[in-house]
């Protein structure tokens, strides 16, 4: 269908794909400080370079090429003069905390890295920890803030039709990215249309599961989805992403009733890019 090359099918198969690529994010502020380099021979002001086009190609402000020469890969701008330099280290400095993630939404982002050393959590990982499992109110309005500044950004200039979150695991219990999107939904002005999905049994906990055993048991309970969401661009809502199965399956099926472009936004980025093996 015509539909497919437009909005191509979220699929198991393309995850697995997905998977086998590195790296998995790109962080301006940790794993990518050097993205941006003088060029000292004078022939342009400098180069920028990142290791892949999934979301950062539909965010950077200017045009990003393939690098098919030299052993490293990856897609690159020739800066080609000192305006052009200036405006890309001041985008760089504005989003060096963001986590651009690999993936295959149009976009995915997180507004920070989960942890900064092996045992000490970001700042902003800190409040979600807080907000998530003490119920700490002030730090939930504080991750609302946070995510509203990241969508300004991110999301101001496209045309997001709705917001939402997965639903919760037991019916009529909140979770936090439920919150989260509830939140946002009327500082954006687009509507939470969270209520156009649920499971169609307890879910249960997949937390122990790995990644390709979680997809199953995610079809295994299955999803109903709301005519609501169809021919809409739709932005879903997350507290820590970390191997993007669950997002990845929601992704699928609100693909599959319909969805037009689907984006991420998520509080932060888990240290691992697997789940519990």
């Amino acid at each position: 269908m015509f539909r497919d090359l437009i909005y191509p099918p979220i699929t198991l198969v393309g995850f697995q794909a997905l998977r086998k690529k590195e790296p998995k994010r790109i962080c301006f502020g940790s794993t990518h400080k050097g993205a941006l380099k003088d060029n000292p021979n004078g022939h342009s002001a400098g180069f920028f370079n990142v290791p892949f086009i999934e979301t950062i190609g539909a965010l950077f402000p200017l045009r990003l090429f393939e690098n098919t020469r030299g052993q490293y890969g990856g897609y690159y701008r020739t800066v080609t003069d000192s305006s052009e330099y200036s405006e890309i280290r001041a985008w760089i400095s504005e989003n060096s905390d963001v986590v651009f993630i690999r993936s295959l939404f149009n976009t995915a982002v997180a507004a920070c890295e989960h942890y900064v050393s092996p045992d000490r959590r970001s700042k902003i990982g800190e409040l979600e920890h807080t907000a998530k499992y003490e119920g700490n109110s002030a730090a939930k309005r504080q991750l609302v803030g946070i995510l509203l500044e990241i969508y300004k950004r991110m999301h101001g200039s496209r045309k997001i039709d709705g917001i939402l979150s997965v639903p919760p695991s037991v019916a009529g219990k909140q979770s936090l990215p439920n919150y989260l999107a509830a939140a946002l939904a009327p500082l954006t002005g687009v509507p939470d249309l969270t209520d156009q999905l649920n499971w169609n049994g307890p879910k249960g906990s997949i937390k122990e599961l790995g990644v390709d055993a979680k997809w199953g048991a995610l079809e295994q309970v299955g999803m109903t989805v709301g005519e609501g969401v169809t021919g809409k661009n739709l932005l879903l809502v997350d507290d820590m992403y970390q191997s993007g199965a669950t997002a990845h399956f929601v992704a699928s099926q609100l693909r599959n009733a319909g969805a037009n472009e689907l984006h991420l936004l998520a509080v932060s980025k888990g240290r691992r890019d697997t789940d519990n093996t």
